[in-house]
């Protein structure tokens, strides 16, 4: 599978935060191709400075934690996509993130609760990290 890992999953699976057994075996087994939107760079870097994520300076690891991912640009065709979405969620992060799933044609790996219920894109959703 190619796949578009969501911000939480990308976050924990680099810090070797728990994640479920099954989200553990799907990124070992089936993964093949690891996608990341710099949408996540963003969220993580905006939380740390906002003091919302415990860790070290993002500058002390984050070019370590993108080592194995291809970074896809946020580019006219995926904002245009997170726009048009007829969806009541509105976090324009999450909307990114998924049309950039949709337009590269990759299933997005989240735990998301938010993202769940939302079409128009592949998606692989896992239970919280238990």
């Amino acid at each position: 599978m190619r796949a578009l890992i969501d911000t939480g999953v990308w976050f924990r699976r680099y810090h070797r935060l728990p994640l479920t057994g099954t989200l553990e075996k799907l990124l070992a087994e089936e993964v093949v191709e690891f996608c990341l939107s710099p949408i996540s760079v963003l969220e993580i870097t905006y939380k740390w400075r906002h003091g919302r994520l415990p860790c070290p300076p993002p500058e002390q690891w984050l070019d370590d934690a993108l080592e194995h991912y291809r970074l896809l640009p946020v580019d006219g065709p995926i904002a245009r996509q997170a726009g048009l979405w007829e969806w009541s969620h509105g976090d324009p992060a999450d909307r990114l993130i998924a049309a950039t799933a949709a337009v590269h044609e990759l299933t997005l790996v989240h735990t998301d609760l938010a993202l769940k219920p939302l079409t128009g894109f592949a998606q692989r959703y896992f239970r919280g990290t238990h």
